[in-house]
Parts: structure tokens; C-alpha cells; sequence
């Protein structure tokens, strides 16, 4: 794993790499699954790679969790 990989592990570590709005607007499960498949596509071998499919779904799949949680969210306030 090399430095920029290690630095996605902490929710500290997380604070130098993403930005501050993302960090305060994103749910952390939708975050989470992001940071996840950014890890595996700078991953140094190849073969342990995901697929450009394999990407674009978890980013989709991210997507609909932020959705969910935004719907979520303004449904508290409205209450």
C-alpha cells in the first residue's frame, strides 16, 4: 500500500486529502464506499484492479446512498 493509500484510512487522514465541503455535505457511508474503490483503482497491481463496470457502479451505488441520505435528511428538518 503506498502513502496516498494509507492516507484514506483515518477519518483524520481523510480531512488533508478531500475537501472541506465534501467532508461536511456527503454522508460518510457515501464517502466511504468512494473512498473505497479509489483505494482499489490506485492499487500498484494491476491485476488487483477493478474494472471500469466494477467503477462505475460503485459510484452509482454511492450516488443512491447520498440520494437516500439527503432525502433523509431533509425529511428531518421538515418534521
Amino acid at each position: 500500500m503506498n502513502r496516498k493509500q494509507a492516507s484514506f484510512g483515518s477519518q483524520d487522514s481523510r480531512r488533508k486529502i478531500v475537501d472541506p465541503i465534501v467532508l461536511t455535505t456527503c454522508s460518510q457511508e457515501s464517502l466511504s464506499i468512494v473512498v473505497s474503490i479509489t483505494k482499489k483503482c490506485t492499487c500498484p497491481e494491476v491485476s488487483a484492479r477493478p474494472s471500469f463496470e466494477d467503477v462505475l457502479w460503485n459510484l452509482q451505488y454511492a450516488a443512491q446512498v447520498q440520494a437516500t441520505a439527503d432525502a433523509d435528511q431533509r425529511s428531518d428538518s421538515t418534521s
